[in-house]
């Protein structure tokens, strides 16, 4: 299992900011799929929001675009990725913990209104015991993306990237195409409420369902 000392390079690519005009689209694109997947949530609905895997923090830009929250939770492997993340944000308030996504023991269960968890499940050595952690402390809304396969791999090729792992993204251990992802989801107590393809994402907001 992975510690909150493990870095993988690849991990934390910074994508958002790259200045590619190729990737500023495909950014562009994810973040209009992103907001139109939170237009399913009522803002009124959510007082407390998590981010798990929060990176360098553009995320959580977003979430409080939208739903301008007082406060934000955020957390990530990286201490590094949580200093780039409070500069980030220095007008949010947001409170940082260093953990694992695979064991979010600072987080109680049923905490959050949404859990937002973007391009973290695929890094997992245990992608399910993740996901049963957003599962934990989430009392209502998940929102998940994780890269769209084998789209994700054949965007890499073609731009002569990790040739030798086939396109692989460092880092990156898990795979899922649009019906793995739907088959893996469909075996936790979820309903899927939105699900959108931004190219090469897949992005779901999930509703947890009673037991």
């Amino acid at each position: 299992m992975q510690t909150p000392n493990d870095f993988v390079h690849g991990n934390y690519e910074d994508k958002y900011n790259s200045n590619n005009i190729i990737s500023k689209f495909l950014v562009s694109n994810f973040f209009q799929h992103f907001h139109k997947t939170l237009s399913h949530i009522n803002p009124s609905q959510i007082n407390n929001i998590a981010e798990i895997g929060c990176g360098e923090g553009e995320i959580i830009k977003k979430l409080h675009a939208y739903f301008n929250q007082e406060t934000y939770s955020a957390c990530d492997l990286s201490e590094i990725e949580i200093e780039k993340a409070k500069n980030n944000n220095k007008d949010i308030n947001v409170q940082y913990s260093l953990q694992n996504a695979e064991n979010l023991t600072l987080y109680q269960d049923q905490s959050f209104d949404l859990v937002v968890c973007s391009e973290v499940l695929e890094h997992l050595e245990h992608p399910e015991k993740g996901f049963q952690e957003l599962l934990r402390i989430s009392n209502q809304y998940i929102l998940i993306s994780v890269p769209r396969e084998p789209i994700w791999r054949i965007l890499n090729l073609a731009r002569l990237k990790y040739l030798q792992d086939l396109g692989n993204t460092p880092g990156h251990l898990n795979h899922w195409n649009t019906f793995q992802l739907i088959k893996f989801i469909k075996k936790h107590n979820v309903e899927i409420i939105a699900k959108t393809y931004p190219l090469p994402w897949q992005i779901l907001l999930l509703k947890k369902t009673e037991e």
